[in-house]
């Protein structure tokens, strides 16, 4: 991708960030969405799939509780992917219960079939943790004196060691390692060569800027923004309460601007004076994210 590109051109990228291979055509991904009410809770299935080809979701299936769809399923483009994510309300007698794996299908264009399989999910429905109580009296074993040979031996081995260890061979320390380049230097150099490269056009801009913002929200905020859908980000980045004002809404334009490319009519005359916007926003929301820089302390010789 261009941004994967541009990031690692600029030498300072995380390892984890980038994919390593070829991901599968479909992964499965289950997990409870929220906390667990009195008598049932709620689930959410989300499938990855290569859009190439068509995918089919499961439904949980378990005894003694009883799975409701939250609404129809909803589908969203996460770089080259496409994710279809459904919720579920559950609801059940009290007791712990195991969802087994949930196996996803993908049919593809030359007619090959691909599986995915979830981990089981354990889930207790109104069960109380367990209570902390008193422990029973311990009655403490008789001690068993030990010979005073044992104490001189214990002191010489500590006394020989000392010795190996003053005396050990010193390792010549080179210069350190020059400290990394901060995301937020990253996030801003290779949104400077993605703008101004003549051969790409807006709407590829777009795309590679909306990659780019979720590269830098994953390295600054920890959150896996680069395997998450659009309403996945903004409502983890609403719940944070020290991110300042303002700073939700510059990042929904920002991951939704390859539709605003597209389909929105209200965005300005020219391309140059849109990204000239998207790039105020993106400036905005790293000046108020940008992680604050660490001192390191001079190397003793």
């Amino acid at each position: 991708m261009i941004v994967a590109a541009l990031l690692l051109a600029c030498g300072s990228e995380p390892a984890h960030l980038i994919p390593k291979g070829e991901a599968p055509p479909v992964e499965i991904r289950v997990g409870l969405d929220g906390e667990l009410r009195s008598g049932g809770g709620a689930l959410r299935v989300q499938v990855a799939y290569d859009p190439a080809g068509q995918v089919s979701l499961p439904e949980p299936k378990v005894d003694g509780l009883t799975f409701t769809a939250d609404g129809a399923p909803t589908t969203e483009r996460v770089g080259d992917r496409d994710v279809l994510t459904q919720r579920y309300v559950f609801s059940g007698a009290s007791g712990s219960y195991e969802l087994p794996p949930l196996t996803a299908s993908w049919h593809g264009p030359d007619g090959a079939d691909q599986e995915a399989s979830s981990p089981s999910l354990f889930v207790d429905v109104g069960v109380e943790p367990p209570r902390e109580g008193e422990l029973a009296d311990i009655v403490e074993p008789d001690r068993i004196r030990r010979w005073p040979w044992l104490m001189f031996g214990a002191v010489g081995a500590v006394f020989a060691a000392g010795l190996l260890f003053a005396f050990r061979p010193r390792e010549r320390r080179g210069p350190p390692p020059p400290p990394p380049v901060p995301p937020d230097r990253v996030a801003l150099e290779a949104w400077e060569r993605i703008r101004a490269d003549a051969s790409l056009d807006v709407e590829q801009k777009a795309t590679a800027l909306a990659e780019l913002f979720r590269v830098y929200v994953e390295a600054v905020l920890g959150f896996e923004a680069t395997a998450r859908t659009t309403r996945e980000i903004l409502d983890h980045l609403g719940s944070l309460t020290h991110l300042p004002e303002g700073n939700v809404q510059r990042s929904k334009r920002i991951l939704r601007a390859v539709d605003l490319v597209r389909f929105a009519e209200d965005r300005p005359r020219t391309p140059d004076e849109w990204l000239a916007d998207l790039d105020a926003d993106l400036r905005a929301f790293v000046e108020a994210t940008r992680p604050v820089s660490i001192q390191r302390p001079p190397v003793r010789k």
